[in-house]
């Protein structure tokens, strides 16, 4: 059975999810305190592998409880299953009404009941006790009216006289209500027949068992519809919910765990522990005498098989759980050994990387949440791993990034054989090629919690992951290239394009097309971009200009991170023969002047003596803007106009500016060599 759509009534801050179509995997996303935990919970108790029941002092919402709680047996938690065409054929030989049954919807109640319904809807008439006494009441009227074929008449007079005392009898024996059972039926019809064995008998009183027998075929296909709907809660999927506080300790101290289970057998932090003991094949009564042969002083052949039957016992489960997590875990390779000392039940592990053993509380948070879970998932869903939903409540939290990224594909390979659903408000956990998975949690005005299913909240917070996750994504894009050319602003970059189109149009070197240019943001993120590329396999340069004091060490940090021998720190001041030039004064001064004209017409370009001093066109222009009064000087609106400008006319770009272009242009290009 495949959960289609899900919905959650009067549960916490829940009064109403609505219905919530489901995907094999679901990534429930937001906030801190959204409702994330009780969605799952909520969820996980329509068959909750841990035997949890809902608890109406506990989970009804607290503002209705005193008017409303006693009032009806609230529905919680619905679902909506596919029949798989196997379960179609199986639920069919066993329920007649159900030869058509493609989906159910199962409601699960505070009182721990189930309301089924059926799709293509099955009607059921129940046969009541009130309904069977009209029918005998009938019955009695219709033999006293009843007349005999000539020379019957005497025979027929016994007939009518057993027949009526009888339908008396059952009338007085009927209680006053309640459903009808079949065995009271079969005796009435069976009753009926004995005495009709020829044909004027047949005749005159099949009308009479006609009607009953009717309500006998009712009620064995009532019979029917219950096997059916046994049928479809005995398939039900068992609902898996893992949260951090079900994370297991690397040593399990016996005698308190087996005190602990004796006081508080439904303890919630026994369930990892005890399903740890399951998956090695020991039971209670073996675990309290693990230790019972260590004051032993004699060689007693029992106590030596049962310590043999204990380290077999250990080692086969040890080697299930490392083949079996082998598969499905591919950040290393983990081998796990279980070990019982003394008192104190051990785990083990060791890696691909280094084969010494260290405890498990000393592996990696991350490592010991799906270690933990993959005991309980091993065990609660059986050897087959199948016919459950599994819902997991921040599962990466305590992962680095890039293992998030990775955990999701593990996610991945167990929703191939069984939904899964987990939370997270984490933006690596959030797979943005399948938008279709996400559902965002939020909080309503009143603080009730909601789940987007058509249309994304407003709030901020709940967002947040999914906006960091797509600015992730595009992110993403900046490695696709493998040689690319880091400029300092989205100036620099509009400058370069316009050369570069004019450079082409000349026919001379243009920068080669392999080559991906990207504008940095300003030198203060130029160092930890290209380090970004360098991390991911790409070959960078750098083009700066200007006269900031940190640009040396810039250049130093450049050179060391790439360390291949080749300049990848070039300045635009060693082409120009100005260390203080920026890429705008590779332009013919009058040309980049034009395009300010245009761009500030309210601004008189007319430079004082100390401004003509300044070492660039930009800082020039700076100082002019300031002493005017005319704003701050945007270079880049100005970048904008000269490369639209070059594009409509790449004429207007001079020889001298080619020429240091060309120069320019061939040591960028070096790096795609």
């Amino acid at each position: 059975m495949k959960l289609q759509a899900f919905r959650i009534e009067n549960y916490k801050k829940i009064e109403d999810t609505g219905w919530i179509t489901c995907e094999n995997l679901m990534i429930f996303v937001g906030k801190n305190e959204s409702g994330k935990s009780a969605i799952f919970r909520a969820l996980s108790k329509m068959n909750a592998s841990d035997g949890e029941s809902f608890d109406g002092l506990r989970e009804f919402p607290r503002h209705r409880y005193a008017l409303e709680f006693s009032q009806q047996d609230w529905p919680v938690v619905s679902g909506l299953f596919i029949l798989s065409s196997k379960e179609q054929e199986e639920i069919a030989s066993v329920c007649e009404v159900c030869q058509d049954t493609r989906e159910v919807t199962i409601t699960r109640h505070y009182s721990g009941l189930y309301s089924i319904r059926f799709t293509p809807d099955v009607h059921v008439e129940q046969v009541t006790i009130q309904r069977l006494k009209g029918y005998l009441e009938d019955a009695i009227s219709a033999l006293r009216e009843m007349t005999a074929p000539e020379g019957k008449g005497e025979e027929l007079g016994r007939i009518k006289q057993v027949l009526i005392r009888f339908f008396d009898q059952e009338i007085e024996q009927l209680p006053e209500e309640g459903r009808c059972d079949k065995r009271r039926l079969a005796e009435i019809v069976n009753q009926v027949a004995s005495h009709a064995n020829e044909e004027w008998q047949k005749e005159l009183l099949n009308p009479l068992y006609e009607p009953v027998y009717s309500l006998l075929e009712q009620v064995i296909k009532n019979e029917s519809f219950v096997h059916g709907k046994k049928y479809v809660i005995d398939h039900l999927p068992r609902f898996i919910y893992f949260d951090k506080y079900n994370v297991l300790d690397s040593a399990v101290h016996i005698p308190t765990f087996i005190a602990t289970l004796q006081a508080n057998p439904n303890h919630p932090g026994l369930r990892a522990t005890n399903c740890l003991f399951r998956h090695v094949n020991l039971n209670l009564a073996m675990i309290e005498e693990l230790g019972s042969h260590k004051h032993s002083h004699e060689d007693n052949p029992l106590i030596r098989r049962q310590v043999d039957e204990r380290a077999i016992l250990l080692s086969t489960a040890s080697n299930l759980m490392t083949s079996k997590f082998r598969d499905w875990w591919d950040q290393r390779r983990h081998r796990f050994r279980y070990d019982i000392d003394g008192d104190f039940f051990r785990i083990w592990v060791s890696d691909d990387i280094d084969s010494s053993e260290i405890e498990l509380d000393q592996r990696s948070a991350g490592m010991q949440y799906f270690f933990s879970f993959f005991v309980v998932f091993l065990v609660e869903a059986g050897d087959l791993f199948s016919n459950s939903i599994i819902l997991l409540d921040e599962p990466g939290i305590s992962l680095h990034a890039s293992a998030q990224y990775k955990a999701v594909r593990f996610l991945e390979r167990i929703a191939e054989k069984n939904q899964l659903f987990f939370s997270t408000h984490s933006p690596f956990m959030v797979d943005f090629e399948h938008m279709e998975r996400v559902r965002a949690v939020y909080e309503s005005d009143e603080g009730r919690t909601r789940i987007s299913e058509d249309e994304w909240p407003l709030d901020h917070d709940s967002l947040f992951p999914i906006q960091a996750g797509v600015a992730f994504q595009l992110a993403q894009g900046l490695f696709v290239a493998k040689k690319q050319l880091i400029l300092e602003d989205i100036s620099d970059l509009w400058l370069i394009l316009g050369l570069n189109y004019a450079m082409d149009f000349a026919g001379r070197k243009t920068i080669c097309p392999d080559l991906k240019i990207i504008p940095s943001g300003g030198l203060s993120t130029i160092m930890p971009l290209a380090s970004l590329l360098k991390g991911n396999l790409v070959d960078a340069a750098v083009l700066l200009s200007g006269s900031d004091p940190g640009l040396p060490l810039l250049k130093k940090q450049i050179e060391h991170l790439f360390d291949s021998g080749q300049n990848r720190c070039l300045f635009i001041g060693d082409y120009l023969h100005n260390p203080l030039a920026t890429l705008e004064d590779i332009f013919d001064e009058e040309l980049y002047l034009s395009c300010v004209r245009d761009t500030y017409p309210q601004v008189h370009l007319h430079f004082v003596p100390q401004e003509e001093e300044l070492g660039g066109i930009v800082a020039r222009l700076l100082a002019l803007f300031l002493r005017n009064e005319a704003g701050y000087f945007e270079k880049w609106r100005v970048a904008e106009r000269v490369c639209n400008r070059i594009f409509e006319d790449p004429a207007i770009v001079g020889f001298q500016t080619l020429e240091k272009c060309e120069h320019l242009f061939t040591d960028v290009n070096r790096i795609c060599e």
